[in-house]
């Protein structure tokens, strides 16, 4: 397959617009990370995507619309804190999951009886979702289990030739994917991201807690398997140890191996291999992927640290960048 690039122009979306009716596939941008679109009503499409991404076909999928109207064509109960949600955040970087419509297939919610469903920030993400006029399903673009990807060069290696079409547009501001909030009962995030659980326990004035343990989190995308995992092994610190990462570092460098020091103030790590990870959470998310993917090429072994009880990276999306590390190295931990 002869994979088009597109952009932002009134031709081109038609021409996703149509490509996504007909069944076929076409990556977009939004606010957080590439989607890979496909008609969320053809089950044919949608199989499509599975195939592209090798991705389980038991892990869920989001569905993206433009207009807070589509929510009620395919949620069945819609709570009171689940209208808060919609009328006081959305379109932000948040996913809210509801009991589902007989209209969303079973095999695009695994089997369960809620939906996820995202309005993207990114007025180009919704620009995308108009020109298809239907609801759209959109894992991020890449091959499961990799970095996802925030630009659409990215997405070119990972999916060129295996879908109809690209969008190239801006590149991704958060960095990491929505906030996904189960809403079909008492209020829980089922994955971090850069709305904070503290903001949304404020907004509906009671607690809201974030799962930690990942068999209770079945109905969210992207927390059953390893995720976001670069092409080298990579491990975890989190007390942000100067001692014990320089340690470290030598070890495995006396092991024959490359290493890289990817953490916070890169200068404290005397002439050794160092990588600034980011000034704070919100910049950390912004780029972490994409130095992921230049990290995976430069070296063969990423020695990353996070603390997220440090100041600088105590911010709304510190979980989730915490949470997107932690998989990313098969939760291994110096």
């Amino acid at each position: 397959m002869k994979t088009k690039y597109l952009h932002f122009n009134e031709r081109d979306l038609d021409t996703a617009g149509r490509l996504i009716r007909k069944g076929e596939l076409v990556a977009f941008p939004t606010e957080t990370v590439y989607g890979l679109g496909a008609n969320a009503l053809d089950l044919q499409a949608v199989s499509k995507t599975y195939a592209a991404k090798g991705r389980p076909s038991d892990n869920p999928l989001i569905v993206h619309i433009y207009d807070k109207s589509q929510i009620y064509d395919i949620a069945e109960q819609i709570s009171d804190d689940a209208r808060k949600v919609i009328d006081d955040v959305m379109p932000a970087p948040i996913t809210i999951v509801l009991p589902k419509r007989a209209v969303i297939s079973d095999t695009i919610t695994a089997g369960l009886p809620t939906v996820a469903i995202r309005m993207p920030l990114s007025e180009e993400a919704r620009q995308f979702l108009r020109a298809a006029g239907v609801p759209v399903t959109a894992p991020s673009a890449n091959i499961s289990g990799r970095p996802s990807p925030t630009n659409w060069q990215r997405v070119k290696e990972d999916m060129d030739g295996k879908i109809s079409a690209v969008m190239c547009g801006e590149p991704c501001r958060v960095g990491i994917e929505s906030t996904v909030l189960d809403l079909s009962d008492e209020p829980r995030i089922l994955r971090p991201g850069a709305v904070s659980a503290e903001y949304l326990s404020r907004l509906l004035g009671k607690q809201v807690y974030v799962l930690n343990d990942p068999t209770s989190k079945v109905n969210s995308p992207g927390i059953r398997y390893r995720h976001y995992a670069p092409k080298v092994p990579m491990v975890l610190e989190q007390n942000d140890d100067v001692e014990k990462l320089c340690r470290y570092f030598d070890e495995k460098t006396a092991e024959g191996y490359h290493p890289v020091l990817w953490v916070h103030e890169p200068l404290r790590f005397g002439g050794r291999n160092a990588v600034e990870m980011g000034l704070d959470d919100g910049d950390v998310a912004n780029k972490m992927f994409e130095t992921m993917r230049k990290l995976e090429t430069q070296y063969d072994f990423i020695i990353a640290s996070f603390c997220r009880r440090s100041p600088c990276y105590d911010g709304p999306a510190g979980q989730g960048v915490e949470d997107r590390l932690i998989r990313a190295c098969g939760h291994t931990f110096i």
